[in-house]
C-alpha cells in the first residue's frame, strides 16, 4: 500500500509539471489532514520509525521531498507566463517560502540510511538522486518565477544536476527516475560537451527504460536547444511541450 501511494503521489507531481494542472496530492492532503506520506497509507509506524532512515522503492530517501514539490508545482503553474498583480502577492510569498524551505532541504546522512535491497542501486545513488531532485525543484521555480534568482544561479543549478546525475552509475537503479532532472538541466546548456553528456545519459536512459516518453522528451530537449540558439533564451520544455498538446510525463 506505501508503495502504491508513493507511486501516485510521484506520477502526479510529474504529471502537474508539464500539464499545468496542480497536483492532485494538494487536494487530497487538505480534505484528509492526517494523512501525509510519513503516516500514509493508513498504516501505523514503529515508535523508532523516521521517514528519512527508510527507503522507498521509488522514492528513494526523498519521500518528504515530494510534497514539496508538489507545493513548488502548484506556485510555479500559478505564476508562469503570465503578468504578475497585486492579487498574486500571496502566491509570491507561497513561492518564496517553499524556495526557503527547498534550499534548506537537506537528504539524511547514508550513515543513518537502511541498506539497499537493489544491488544496482548503491546508497550513493539514493542520496545523490534526492539531491538532484532537491536542485531540480528550485531550478524549476526560478524559471517559472525568474525574479527569485539571478539568471548565473539558474546556470549554476544545471551544472550542479548534471554533475550530480553524471556521478551516478548508467546501471543504476536509480535511472528510471532521472528523466525529469535530465530535461530541466539540459534545456539549460549551451556547451557543446555538456549537450553531448546530456544526450549520452539520454540514450542510457533510452536503452534502460526502452519507454517512449524517453524518445519524445529527447526530441523535445533539441528542438528547445534550436530556439535557444536561434536567440529564444526563454525556451524551455514545459512551454514547448503545451505548444504541442502533449501531455509529457517525465518519469
Amino acid at each position: 500500500m506505501r508503495f502504491l501511494f508513493n507511486t501516485w503521489l510521484y506520477l502526479d507531481v510529474l504529471s502537474s509539471l508539464s500539464s499545468g494542472e496542480d497536483p492532485c496530492y494538494l487536494s487530497f492532503v487538505k480534505s484528509s489532514p492526517t494523512l501525509s506520506p510519513p503516516t500514509s497509507p493508513l498504516s501505523e509506524r514503529p515508535r523508532n520509525f523516521t521517514l528519512q532512515s527508510e527507503i522507498d522503492s521509488l522514492l528513494g530517501c526523498a519521500e518528504d521531498l515530494f510534497p514539496l514539490i508538489a507545493r513548488m508545482s502548484k506556485v510555479s503553474n500559478a505564476l508562469s507566463e503570465k503578468p504578475i498583480t497585486t492579487l498574486d502577492l500571496p502566491m509570491i510569498q507561497e513561492a518564496i517560502k517553499i524556495r526557503d524551505d527547498l534550499i534548506n532541504w537537506v537528504p539524511p546522512e547514508i550513515s543513518v540510511l537502511q541498506a539497499s535491497n537493489d544491488v544496482h542501486c548503491s546508497l550513493d545513488d539514493i542520496v545523490q538522486t534526492a539531491e538532484v531532485y532537491r536542485l531540480t525543484a528550485l531550478l524549476h521555480l526560478y524559471r517559472a518565477f525568474p525574479v527569485l534568482a539571478a539568471r548565473k544561479d539558474v546556470q549554476t543549478l544545471a551544472d550542479q544536476i548534471l554533475s550530480g546525475l553524471l556521478s551516478i552509475p548508467c546501471d543504476s537503479g536509480s535511472l528510471c527516475i532521472h528523466i525529469w532532472p535530465l530535461m530541466a538541466a539540459g534545456c539549460e546548456h549551451t556547451d557543446p560537451i555538456k549537450r553531448m553528456q546530456t544526450r549520452v545519459r539520454f540514450e542510457e536512459i533510452s536503452q534502460k527504460l526502452k519507454v517512449a516518453n524517453v524518445d519524445q522528451a529527447i526530441h523535445l530537449l533539441e528542438e528547445v536547444w534550436q530556439r535557444r540558439d536561434t536567440g529564444d533564451i526563454n525556451a524551455g520544455w514545459v512551454t514547448l511541450a503545451r505548444e504541442r498538446g502533449w501531455h509529457l510525463l517525465l518519469g
